[in-house]
């Protein structure tokens, strides 16, 4: 009874007192929601626990309020009410209520982690082949095993792309262990996943030994006088494993590791995580082949294509779409496994064409995407979208690519074009090891997988949660206007590219794009007009493509474009540069290759202040006072038509990129190191043409060039080439040489070695008698020089005084087109007799020519075939498989550059402008149209 007088009498008390506890607990939540504030803001989220815990708070909050809500309405005035009871419960529930605030006070001294790191993305399940290991895993596990049963490796990284079967693999060693008998007492396999928790990981081990504690001291004690394999699949990026417990293979100073077996495995999708863990052995997991494709296909498809011939038909075409690539193949054969008809088949391949998610959904491209979001920073991420600007398969050159990146604004401006060049490099070479592009070629050249690229697509088409808006890309396809739906999301679009597409017509834009930054609607021959307001809606844009297509004029509208920074025109019907283009304050790369333009003026120039780069190769001019504009401000590449010795002078120590020399006469002597300068290293692209006096070119450089391209044209007095270093030295870039109309020169032995040439064209030099000189007639068979190393297309035409190309055999290992015509004295081709192992090689020529050729085998003559009937003067001769036209070479060789001046005006022939080949005195020698040419 005094118990219960107390509670009653101490009722008013005992809420005071919950009421303050209640607010120190709350000031304490309050505090811990501040620091969470602040972690999640570095991208981490809070954990279960602290979470569990502020739910407790918010409901404690409710009880003590309801509580002294209930309590007051018990007391009128400061008097008792009739319901004592009331007042009981109340002082009760308030002695009840403190205790409880006092236990969440402790248990939040316990939450050590407020927040963790968040995943970007869940992980997701991807199928494991388990019926076809041999043909996914081939040698590399034997690769594995050997390195386990060797002492030195102590630890081994396995990497490759994503889908390429790293898991498979490592599943299959775990399998394998125990048949392998290589004296593990525990063998622990890890899931490390993308961004990853050491404590997560810790919790794993200590799982699987059995360890009562997680912790990194427990876990080293219990395996240091252990023998261990531990298989840590899927790392993106360096780990200590100290941090884990687990004993480094690589620390000498630790006994244990030359007294116990104690190995790790790792799998990652980067190279330079095998680099920084120091792995003993590095081992690169490639996509199968078409055989090794197509039997993990089968092996995967629930059905018997025994039979079935047009449904296999279908399905081979399924796995060339897959590109090798495990992941694809397994998911494509699984989905594909109930589908029985051929009409079905046919219909899912003809939705496949453009693209696997058509079948597959949206799963594979979030398991592969980790690789994307593991990228640095949004720049490294968008210049691997750009990958998808080109199509699928494509080699592009390193040097495309970076200055795609460059013009784009992705790769910061340096003082030069070499240092972006090794800016771009780098950048590659991080996407690289990441596994998302492979380079070929000593990185000359790149490419991203099929599926990769698919993934690139899919990426770039939705908007990134913010990193960044979606992109429009469309190329080879027929699309000659846009639908209305298309149009509509022009708004919302940061990247726009039709390329190829028989475009006729762009939308008449009604509304703002403010998120446009680039449109490149090039190679869309059909265009020819620009609406009048249609620039007057994309203020933003600061990448603008037109070349390639028949755009005759600028509409007004271009001088809204203040950001514009790049803008190509070359190869268009536009045949003068307007005033207004000096509103483009920030214009910095103006490209017009291939126009007619005449002499641009300084006053022009001078008003686009930010200028870095102008190529108006190989037409236009640049006058003296412009060139010192252009200098005075630090251009950092110049293309352009030289015609007077004077500005040949003047352009001495500027860097250009693409130099088209004509016309010039008093000058006897070219010396191509007035061309270049120390911090430059001279054009990628020269012509000369149309000289009578220059007789001689003497190359006396003293370092390596940048050329790539030489065109030699109407030199009719050019006698010889004069070296002063080795030419492989001096041209170790240079892949095209195009010859014609130099009737003095006699040989050409120069060319024989060097490393890069693909293509050589010769062709009306009257008294070339031989490719080699005397003095090159002394290489013998053992000779370490390698002749020809890279040639692949060789066409001689109109030489009607050469005897021959070669005294000796050659092995010509890239040979696959040649053009022989009009060369009546050469009876003899330099091939060896393995010519015909080439995969490819087509030799077109006059038939009666080919009958009369001599060879030191006739077997290799009756090795050739042809498609050529029996009346066809030029015919065509080949072994393996007919090759394919190689585009940057063909337009290479197109017949109307550099030799060709356009009358003013064009004679028309139909709807196609017709171009005079000239002669030295200008009279036309030969048509052609433009149904041929590039630009």
């Amino acid at each position: 009874m005094f118990r219960e007088s107390r509670d009653i009498m101490q009722a008013e008390v005992r809420l005071l007192d919950l009421v303050g506890a209640m607010e120190d607990l709350k000031a304490m939540m309050n505090s811990v929601l501040r620091e969470i504030e602040l972690q999640e803001g570095k991208g981490k989220q809070r954990t279960q626990n602290v979470q569990a815990w502020l739910d407790k708070v918010v409901a404690m909050d409710q009880c003590t309020n309801q509580l002294v809500i209930d309590f007051s309405r018990c007391c009128v005035t400061g008097c008792c009410s009739l319901n004592i009871y009331s007042r009981l419960n109340a002082s009760r529930k308030a002695t009840k209520l403190k205790k409880e605030i006092d236990e969440l006070m402790k248990e939040k001294n316990h939450l050590s982690v407020l927040a963790k790191r968040r995943p970007s993305n869940p992980v997701i399940d991807v199928p494991i082949s388990t019926t076809n290991v041999g043909i996914m895993i081939g040698s590399n596990l034997c690769i594995v095993r050997d390195c386990l049963a060797d002492k030195t490796f102590g630890m081994i990284g396995i990497y490759g792309m994503g889908g390429v079967g790293k898991t498979t693999l490592m599943k299959e060693i775990e399998r394998s262990i125990d048949d392998w008998n290589m004296g593990f007492d525990y063998v622990i396999y890890v899931r490390a996943s993308y961004e990853h928790h050491v404590e997560d990981l810790r919790d794993c081990i200590a799982e699987q030994l059995l360890l009562c504690e997680p912790s990194r001291e427990a876990i080293f004690k219990f395996l240091k006088y252990k023998n261990f394999l531990l298989l840590l699949d899927d790392l993106w990026e360096e780990l200590d494993i100290t941090v884990l417990g687990i004993p480094d293979p690589h620390d000498e100073s630790y006994v244990a590791t030359t007294l116990y077996k104690q190995k790790v495995v790792f799998t990652t999708r980067s190279k330079k995580v095998c680099d920084c863990m120091k792995a003993d052995k590095k081992i690169k997991l490639e996509c199968l082949d078409k055989d090794g494709g197509w039997q993990l296909f089968k092996e995967n498809l629930a059905m018997d294509l025994e039979g079935k011939p047009f449904i296999e038909e279908a399905a081979r075409e399924m796995v060339n779409l897959c590109g090798g690539l495990p992941l694809a193949l397994i998911m494509v054969a699984r989905a594909m496994s109930n589908k029985t008809s051929t009409t079905e088949w046919n219909f899912i391949l003809l939705q496949l064409w453009s693209g696997l998610s058509s079948i597959l959904g949206e799963s594979m491209f979030l398991y592969l995407r980790s690789s994307y979001d593991s990228l640095a920073n949004k720049i490294l991420q968008q210049c691997f979208l750009c990958f998808c600007l080109w199509p699928k398969k494509k080699l592009i050159s390193t040097e495309n690519l970076i200055k795609c990146w460059l013009e784009f604004g992705l790769i910061s401006c340096f003082d030069s074009l070499s240092e972006d060049y090794m800016h771009g490099c780098y950048i590659l070479e991080i996407l690289e090891e990441a596994s998302l592009v492979v380079t070929h070629d000593n990185k000359k050249v790149a490419k991203v997988h099929e599926v990769i690229h698919e993934m690139a697509q899919w990426i770039a088409s939705r908007a990134g949660g913010g990193s960044h808006k979606p992109w429009f890309v469309r190329q080879n396809v027929t699309l000659e206007q846009l639908s209305s739906e298309e149009v509509e999301a022009w708004f919302q679009l940061e990247r726009v590219s039709i390329v190829n597409c028989n475009m006729n017509y762009l939308p008449q834009l009604r509304f703002e794009c403010p998120s446009l930054l680039s449109l490149n609607i090039q190679h869309n021959r059909g265009l020819k007009n620009l609406p009048k307001i249609f620039f007057q809606q994309m203020s933003n844009l600061t990448y603008l493509n037109l070349s390639f297509t028949e755009i005759c004029e600028f509409p007004a509208a271009i001088k809204f474009l203040c950001n514009l920074e790049f803008l190509d025109i070359s190869c268009t019907r536009i045949n003068s540069l307007p005033n207004m283009l000096g509103n483009l304050k920030k214009l910095k790369y103006l490209f017009c290759r291939y126009l007619h333009l005449g002499e641009l003026q300084a006053e022009l120039l001078s008003s686009l202040h930010n200028l870095q780069m102008l190529d108006v190769y190989p037409y236009g001019y640049v006058e003296s006072n412009a060139l010192f504009i252009l200098r005075w401000r630090g251009v950092k590449g110049i293309g352009m038509c030289v015609s007077s010795n004077y500005i040949l002078e003047r352009l001495s120590g500027l860097p250009t990129v693409n130099i088209n020399i004509k016309y010039i006469d008093g000058l006897s002597t070219l010396h191509f190191s007035s061309l270049t300068s120390e911090e430059h290293r001279g054009p990628k692209e020269l012509q000369i043409s149309f000289s009578v006096v220059i007789q001689d070119l003497v190359i006396n450089n003293r370092s390596k060039t940048s050329l790539k391209l030489l065109r030699l044209y109407q030199l009719q007095n050019l006698g010889s080439f004069v070296w002063t270093i080795e030419p492989k030295e001096v041209f170790p870039m240079l892949q095209i040489v195009q010859i014609e109309a130099c009737f003095s020169l006699t040989s050409l032995h120069w060319v024989f070695h060097l490393p890069l040439l693909r293509a050589l064209l010769l062709q009306d030099c009257y008294k070339m008698k031989e490719l080699v000189n005397e003095e090159e007639r002394e290489i013998k068979e053992d000779d370490v020089i390698t002749t020809f190393p890279k040639l692949k297309y060789l066409k001689i035409v109109r030489l009607p005084k050469l005897v021959e190309i070669s005294s000796c055999a050659i092995d010509f290992p890239h040979l696959s087109n040649v053009h022989l015509e009009d060369c009546p004295n050469l009876k003899r081709l330099p091939f060896k007799p393995d010519i015909v192992n080439n995969q490819s090689l087509l030799i077109k020529c006059e038939r009666k020519w080919w009958e009369r050729l001599e060879w030191d085998d006739a077997n290799v003559q009756s090795q050739f075939r042809s498609n050529s009937t029996e009346d066809e003067e030029i015919a065509e001769f080949f072994v393996g498989n007919v090759p394919t036209e190689d585009e940057e070479i063909a337009e290479c060789f197109v017949d109307n550059v550099p030799a060709f001046r356009q009358k003013d005006p064009p004679k028309k022939s139909g709807r196609h402008e017709i171009f005079e080949v000239c002669d030295g005195d200008g009279a036309p020698v030969l048509s052609h149209s433009d149904d041929d040419a590039t630009c």
